[in-house]
């Protein structure tokens, strides 16, 4: 199972030299992944330097920084990933923050999931899963969160847990036909890919 790691950045200059360390701590995760990609929208502050410099440090030489034309958003940056992956042959693609929203090693977890069931089609980080950890959240954020969380589930009949995280793991396969494309550049674009994959009745599963 091939594992492309493509990682959004826009202005984490702070929060990307923790992500990259995480490769570092969990050296076994690092050595079963074929590319980390770092994906820049064109930010303003050192990110592309400290991610570069970082990855020098730890001696992590799989990973690649690249920088998009201008910013295309969280959802332009998906797509830039996935079409990365499709052609490069990867199985699978990840999709992990340069926020530092979750933790690099639980990368670890979506990768066991889905080499444990290769037709799932989507291993989903979800932060309002029963036993989840939680941080960082205000009390009405979190609550909101839920009230989508229902609305979701309500409407689409499939039980859903988080419209977004910042951890999630794609297998290529499942997204050949290109329909992602068409989908929002914004933060929305996994609201819509969500949406798509309940369309076509295609396995997906939240961790």
């Amino acid at each position: 199972m091939k594992t492309c790691v493509c990682i959004p950045c826009y202005n984490c200059e702070k929060q990307i030299v923790r992500v990259l360390k995480g490769f570092q701590a969990a050296r076994d995760l690092y050595e079963r992944i074929a590319d980390i990609i770092i994906i820049d929208n064109k930010s303003t502050d050192g990110t592309v330097d400290a991610a570069i410099s970082t990855a020098k440090f730890y001696g992590l030489g799989k990973i690649k920084v690249i920088q998009n034309n201008e910013n295309y958003g969280l959802g332009g940056s998906h797509k830039v990933a996935f079409l990365y992956g499709m052609e490069t042959g990867a199985d699978y693609v990840a999709i992990l923050h340069g926020d530092n929203q979750a933790r690099t090693e639980e990368l670890g977890l979506l990768i066991a999931k889905a080499e444990s069931n290769q037709d799932i089609s989507a291993v989903l980080g979800s932060r309002f899963m029963w036993k989840s950890n939680l941080s960082g959240y205000s009390y009405l954020r979190t609550i909101g969160n839920y009230a989508l969380n229902l609305f979701y589930t309500l409407i689409t009949l499939r039980v859903t847990t988080d419209l977004g995280s910042g951890l999630n793991l794609f297998r290529l396969k499942a997204l050949h036909d290109k329909h992602f494309l068409g989908f929002s550049d914004r933060f929305t674009f996994n609201i819509d890919l969500l949406l798509d994959y309940y369309r076509k009745k295609s396995p997906i599963v939240f961790v």
